[in-house]
């Protein structure tokens, strides 16, 4: 009995499970493949994606990547002061207020060959589904993702009251 609470094989879920329980599920083993895929190149996942982020914009402040990969800035702050001590980012003022960040050269080869070994990871969850399967989760997330917030029962109880 207690080998089967403390085995480190994840049994699968049934498909009728929560919705959220089952995201959370997935999110967990894929990012366990992301840090297995990443470990010996000596980044985690969660700096890949600051990192991934500098692909669609050139520089950022502190603020606006903790924004973007949804954390707070004293964790951003934290990772930041990681990767810019491994010479993956470097700081420049733009102005007595402002200081943004950009991947140094390092930064960009690291990137890049993190990206391979995240497209590996990514195969390797596809793995058994059609391109046109694969296709329609893309799809299907992507949508999900884009959607709007739901408006939040307070704020929706204080326009009725108005």
């Amino acid at each position: 009995m207690s080998e089967k609470l403390t085995s480190t094989r994840h049994p699968q879920p049934p498909p009728e499970a929560n919705l959220g329980y089952l995201f959370r599920l997935a999110h967990q083993r894929f990012r366990e493949r992301l840090e297995d895929a990443l470990e010996d190149i000596g980044l985690s996942a969660h700096e890949y994606g600051i990192l991934s982020v500098f692909d669609t914009r050139a520089e950022l402040s502190t603020s606006e990547l903790a924004r973007l990969t949804q954390v707070t800035r004293q964790t951003m702050h934290t990772a930041i002061l990681r990767l810019e001590s491994a010479g993956l980012l470097e700081r420049r003022s733009r102005n007595q207020r402002v200081v943004l960040l950009r991947p140094t050269k390092q930064g960009r080869d690291a990137l890049r060959a993190a990206t391979k070994r995240i497209r590996g990871a990514e195969r390797a969850a596809f793995a058994g589904l059609s391109e046109q399967d694969e296709a329609t989760v893309r799809a299907w997330l992507a949508g999900l993702a884009g959607q709007a917030a739901p408006a939040r029962q307070a704020d929706t109880a204080g326009k009725e009251n108005s």
